[in-house]
């Protein structure tokens, strides 16, 4: 299999780099880095980083990756019969929160004054070992933990049943009234949370609560709580006034500063003039004007930085001293106090199509494409309808108004026939504009106006459409043997040379799935002069295999039976995805790692 492009990339101040990450031959910092040495770059779900001299990664389900200054290698952790559903950083500290809701830790508690890690034995506590968090995976107690939001020093754990506990270091911070320096194991703070917010250089933390508000607690340097004065250190939570929960998209706390992201995209900031975007400080939460006309989606700071990404993958960053900047265009400026576009690396600037993510820790920022198991048949068919390269029909509508559209996908998602879609639109004569909100959703499974969306689906005798109705759609498709329209022929005998005389088996698929989702079959029917309803397939692999490889390919998943040979079908699969040319963003490989690991 050929080498995936490199898709990370790191900046960091070049004294504390993780050097393990790169090839000697790389770039210096702090320019833009592409982490070379991480295998299977697609696999990768998170990165959290803490003081920059190390580094944890999320792959896959249960796979672990942990990065160390001055380590050649990294140390490869897996949580066994368990799967992952977060992974946050401290300074020193990492937690991992499985969908169980049982805790894990690694920590290098050994000379750390703070307790950070919540052990029963927490001087024996190294990077070498992941443990378990006694307090939250005793049977007996039952506190099963929902999220994790941790803090420099400290860390926060929301159960299911609303309640939150902290440990850690403590000067108020932890939120149950006192100040005692540290506790090692996790104190009760508030009953009836929802959510939980940290940041990996902040000493105070916010949570939302089931009555629709906004709460902070901790250190109040500059205004940085946001609850419109300079008290400091708060050690129970207070309410944040003029804020609802449900507004809330993100936020995070850094060292003297807050950034809060509403969801419809607006940016919001308070604390320490230099570091939130403002010419003075502000000890409420006030909207950046430099981001107004931007969409946010994400966030990240650090110690003294923020980033801000934006719906359209343009990058905002302030705060940035002249020895820590991704782009290192701002010679001798002491600091950039107002939010201004960041050059992303040229690999992405190339691709804006992709999806970022991006994560930091006290002095480093990660920037990768997001990966997410759920979304990879969407975005292949998403793009596809982009192109309009590949409709075979049109939609004829009053005004003379012609759409092209792909026929079977609109069948599946409305189970009508066209003619009929036609009869029943134009008798109740929609306009161009509402036309395109009902195949937004036919195509992109969005639903861009939720009455005209309504009225169209009432005029097509059809049940208001639950959200990510796409996939389930596709997986529907795949049982309609009938709408299938074009054959595959595996040979028999498993020889690649094409004889007339061989025997084929038959293996029949809708074409617009194969154009959709592999590359070889994009290509192929992009360049022919004739209509093809069958080709011979070419790649070796055994009928077991493609009809594996083709129910994933409606699926997103990989399905061995007892009936297959599973190491036989695993290497044919793996081979496969060069072959076929499937999105390199693809779970694939994740899943078959997995059923791998099993065996």
């Amino acid at each position: 299999m050929t080498k995936n492009p490199t898709k990370i990339f790191y900046s960091s101040r070049e004294d504390i780099s993780i050097k393990s990450l790169f090839n000697q031959n790389e770039s210096q910092l702090p320019h833009w880095t592409p982490l070379s040495k991480i295998k299977n770059a697609n696999q990768v779900r998170k990165i959290v980083a803490g003081t920059g001299k190390h580094c944890l990664i999320w792959k896959g389900n249960n796979n672990l990756e942990f990065y160390q200054t001055n380590q050649e290698e990294p140390k490869c952790f897996t949580i066994e019969n368990e799967e992952i559903q977060d992974i946050q950083s401290g300074h020193r500290t990492y937690l991992i929160l499985t969908k169980s809701g049982k805790v894990f830790s690694l920590a290098e508690n050994k000379n750390c004054y703070y307790c950070e890690i919540p052990l029963s034995d927490p001087q024996s506590s190294t990077f070498g070992k992941i443990r378990e968090v006694p307090f939250f995976n005793n049977q007996e107690n039952n506190r099963k933990v929902k999220s994790l939001a941790m803090i420099s020093l400290s860390n926060y754990f929301l159960c299911k049943d609303g309640k939150l506990y902290g440990n850690g270091y403590n000067r108020g911070n932890l939120g149950d009234g006192t100040s005692n320096y540290a506790k090692n194991l996790p104190v009760l703070i508030f009953k009836d949370v929802t959510r939980v917010f940290g940041g990996v250089s902040g000493f105070c933390f916010f949570l939302t609560t089931k009555s629709n508000e906004l709460y902070a607690c901790g250190e109040n340097e500059g205004g940085s709580l946001g609850i419109g004065n300079y008290s400091t250190n708060l050690k129970s939570p207070v309410q944040v006034p003029n804020w609802k929960a449900d507004d809330i998209l993100d936020l995070q706390t850094n060292s003297g500063f807050s950034i809060l992201i509403t969801k419809e995209g607006k940016t919001y900031g308070c604390g320490s003039s230099e570091y939130i975007g403002f010419a003075q400080g502000k000890s409420t939460f006030t909207e950046i004007e430099e981001l107004k006309n931007h969409k946010v989606t994400q966030y990240c700071g650090g110690d003294r930085f923020s980033l801000a990404l934006t719906n359209e993958n343009e990058l905002f960053g302030w705060g940035f001293e002249p020895d820590f900047h991704p782009t290192n265009q701002y010679g001798m400026m002491t600091l950039i106090t107002k939010p201004e576009k960041l050059d992303l690396p040229k690999y992405f600037q190339n691709n804006p199509s992709i999806k970022l993510k991006i994560t930091g820790g006290m002095e480093t920022i990660f920037i990768y494409p997001s990966f997410d198991n759920n979304n990879c048949l969407i975005q292949d068919f998403q793009k596809l309808f982009e192109t309009k390269i590949f409709c075979d029909s049109k939609l004829k509508l009053n005004q003379n108004f012609e759409l092209p559209i792909h026929k079977t996908i609109v069948e599946s998602r409305t189970r009508l026939q066209i003619s009929t879609i036609e009869d029943l639109l134009n008798k109740k004569c929609f306009s161009k504009e509402q036309i395109l909100v009902f195949f937004k959703w036919i195509d992109f499974d969005q639903i861009s106006n939720q009455e005209t969306l309504k009225q169209i689906f009432n005029s097509l005798n059809l049940s208001f459409p639950p959200k990510n109705s796409f996939q389930k759609d596709l997986h529907h498709l795949y049982k309609d043997e009938d709408s299938k329209d074009f054959t595959l022929l595996i040979k028999k005998n498993n020889d690649n040379e094409d004889d007339d005389d061989d025997e084929y088996e038959e293996i029949a698929v809708h074409k617009i799935v194969l154009i959709a989702r592999s590359g070889l079959f994009r290509a192929m029917f992009q360049n022919v002069t004739q209509e093809l309803n069958s080709v011979k397939d070419y790649s070796g692999k055994t009928i077991d295999s493609i009809e594996i490889l083709i129910k994933y390919l409606y699926t997103d998943k990989i399905e061995i039976t007892a009936d297959h040979d599973p190491l036989l079908v695993l290497e044919e699969l793996e081979d496969s995805i060069e072959y076929y040319q499937l999105n390199e963003n693809s779970n694939i490989l994740v899943q078959l790692n997995e059923i791998k690991n099993k065996l």
